[in-house]
């Protein structure tokens, strides 16, 4: 090759050449060594020792810090190697990669190859290699090829840490897969090969025993390969199992909440329809919850809640279900049972289990409980429906006295849909005010006077005349209806005894009976107060009636505020239906009772009746000996009333007197009050009286 060519190749290549000669010299540097390494070419196209040139480059900076190495491959004298490769970055930024050849006759060939961009794309591959590690190990992700014809898989190196096996055969980790998983995982290699791509969890074994949840995800990369990763989803799994039992479980008391309740029944069913088995659903309430909490506060209230909850749950199966539906409702799944009567008997189980109390801060609380009982197939088949059967049991349950098991009967459910009618006739009553308090006078036994008048609630409907509380009784239970019916009752009352203050009239004290329900306020004795100055009604003209259940209840110690405000403030305060109850004798010198009325059931059989005549006798001179005025109900003829008198009750009331009249008519009954003496001395105070009746 002649001189000329070898220049033009020299000149051409994208390689830096620089040959020194054995003298020292630089015999050969092209343009392209030049560029790379800065050099000036006057310098360079001078033949100038390689010192010359290192000494120009040190000059200049060009080497930065001098090391060893460096040291040898600047200076040829002293290489004891046939190649010496290094690399260099000039200050400008370029990376050099320079080889170094020795010649036989002791010169040398250095190349100079600019490799910046190689490095800059490696440097990038090894900052994006290491990203991923740290992002596999930060996510807790493992890497993976599978070759499905050797069932080898690869594996990234935080596998062993992550999963405790590293590349090796599938095998390996599909032995640490629960067994109730493996087919899953099968299923998914088969998946991504026919669809190109897929995803599952399953539950894995790690190094030391210890079950976790890992996901795998993988895409086919050719017909015999996937790649994917596994990534532990424990915490995950453990997040999304805390946010469900946050759904589907009460914080109180931990129980299923009705969400899941109803899932759990559903599927109850539908176990029991396949099966040909039984479920009893339970609905439970605690009687008389809210006064725990009105009484003993919201604290004593929620211990006694996870009581009755940890109780439940120790007395039901184990494919039972315990829910709490809210506040003091809970509800039980029998997941089999063999009919009603199994499923009442565990349910009067429950009813006795409870009853027992519990220590709480060495004070001992409990409680009762009433239950409805309904049960698949034989009330319903369909979830909705049974809930309903079950409610109307629970209902006839606390109807019955509570403390108890009712099941669900077709007699039931009419009684409940009769009731659910007539409360609402009766809302619709309400806003029409079409109820009045129709007056019974009650009498004295002594001198044949009025005394007083009961307001008895009557109800003018549109459709069906005159009704009385025989047909719509049944609503006084609802608090908001029975609240809503008092007052307005006893505003039409307040209102009466005005007008016929107004006129003269002398009325004595005028009766308004109060449900149970109404003592759910403990405010009523305000209210009443409030309506009496209003109208402008002296509490002298004024009393209240109320029956035993209202001192059986857990609301006995507001009812006693109540009574106690009213009596204070004049009001008097009769006991009705006495003797028919279960009230002890002690609520008599518990509570403000200034009047009993002995029940009518007493008074029918009292000519005839040995046994109801000392049951008379008995009440009325308990109440003379306590100070207590005694009136006795239901009289309808002349004999009940000698026998009374002659017992020395104070006053009767009943149909031998007069039927209960609208309070238009009550001014005329005062002013026309016709007597006849019978049976008596005129003139003395042991005269007998008694209504002429037309």
């Amino acid at each position: 090759m002649d001189g000329a060519l070898l220049n033009a190749v020299l000149e051409h290549v994208d390689q830096g050449i620089l040959m020194v000669d054995a003298q020292g010299y630089v015999a050969v540097c092209n343009q392209r060594a030049i560029d790379l390494l800065g050099l000036p070419p006057d310098l360079m196209r001078s033949n100038p020792l390689f010192e010359d040139v290192k000494r120009w480059q040190l000059e200049q900076g060009e080497f930065g810090t001098v090391t060893d190495t460096l040291l040898r491959a600047i200076k040829y004298e002293g290489i004891n190697v046939e190649i010496l490769d290094y690399e260099r970055q000039r200050p400008d930024g370029t990376v050099l990669e320079i080889r170094t050849n020795r010649l036989p006759n002791g010169g040398m060939v250095r190349t100079f190859t600019d490799i910046t961009i190689r490095k800059a794309a490696e440097s990038a591959i090894r900052v994006s290699e290491e990203r991923l590690r740290l992002a596999l190990q930060a996510s807790l992700m493992a890497a993976w090829e599978l070759d499905l014809e050797t069932q080898w898989v690869d594996r990234s190196e935080n596998s062993m840490a992550l999963l405790g096996i590293g590349s090796g055969p599938a095998s390996d980790f599909i032995e640490r897969v629960h067994p109730d998983d493996r087919p899953k995982v099968a299923a998914f290699w088969r998946s991504v090969m026919s669809e190109g791509s897929n995803a599952t969890e399953v539950r894995y074994l790690v190094p030391g025993g210890r079950q976790t949840w890992v996901a795998l995800r993988a895409e086919r990369k050719d017909e015999r390969r996937l790649i994917g990763l596994t990534f532990d989803i424990a915490d995950r799994k453990a997040a999304e199992d805390a946010i469900w039992r946050t759904a589907n479980h009460d914080p109180l008391t931990g129980l299923a909440n009705r969400a899941l309740f109803q899932s759990r029944l559903e599927e109850a069913l539908k176990n029991a329809e396949i099966s040909g088995s039984g479920v009893g659903l339970l609905l439970l309430d605690l009687d008389d919850f809210k006064d725990v909490n009105d009484t003993l506060g919201h604290v004593v209230g929620d211990l006694l809640l996870q009581e009755t909850a940890l109780r439940l749950g120790n007395l039901v199966g184990e494919g039972d279900t315990v829910a709490r539906l809210g506040g003091d409702e809970f509800a039980i799944i029998l997941a089999e049972v063999s009919g009603a009567s199994e499923a009442a008997a565990r349910a009067r189980a429950i009813v006795d289990d409870l009853c027992i109390p519990f220590q709480q801060e060495g004070r001992a609380l409990s409680t009762t409980v009433s239950i409805g009982v309904a049960t698949f197939p034989e009330h319903h088949r369909e979830p909705i429906e049974l809930m309903k059967a079950a409610d109307i049991a629970l209902y006839r349950a606390k109807e019955q006295g509570r403390s108890q098991a009712a099941v669900f009967t077709s007699a039931a459910r009419a009684k409940m849909e009769h009731r659910v009618t007539v409360a609402r006739e009766v809302r619709d009553g309400l806003a029409a005010r079409q109820f009045h308090p129709h007056y019974q006078p009650k009498v004295s036994l002594t001198t044949g006077k009025i005394v007083g008048f009961e307001a008895l609630v009557r109800w003018q409907h549109p459709k069906k005349g005159l009704l009385s509380p025989a047909y719509f009784g049944s609503v006084f239970a609802e608090q908001a209806i029975s609240a809503a019916l008092g007052e307005q009752m006893i505003r039409q009352v307040a209102a009466d005894v005005r007008s016929w203050l107004d006129q003269g009239l002398e009325c004595g004290r005028v009766a308004v009976n109060l449900s149970s329900a109404d003592f759910s306020d403990a405010r009523l004795a305000a209210r009443i107060m409030r309506i009496l100055e209003e109208a402008r009604v002296p509490p002298a003209h004024f009393e209240v009636e109320v029956t035993e259940t209202v001192f059986l209840a857990r609301r006995t110690a507001t009812a006693s505020f109540i009574l106690s405000e009213l009596h204070k403030a004049g009001v008097s305060i009769a006991l009705d239906d006495f003797g028919t109850g279960f009230a002890s004798l002690i609520h008599l010198k518990q509570f403000p009772v200034d009047h009993i009325k002995i029940d009518q059931s007493f008074v029918q059989n009292l000519t005839c009746d040995d046994g109801d005549a000392a049951i008379v006798s008995a009440i009325v001179n308990l109440g003379h000996a306590m100070g207590i005025h005694v009136t006795a109900e239901g009289v309808e003829n002349t004999e009940q009333m000698t026998r009374l008198r002659e017992a020395g009750c104070d006053f009767a009331q009943g149909y031998l007197y007069a039927k209960p009249r609208p309070g238009a008519e009550v001014p005329k009954t005062i002013q026309d009050w016709p007597l006849r003496q019978i049976h008596g001395a005129a003139g003395t105070d042991k005269g007998r009286y008694v209504r002429n009746l037309r």
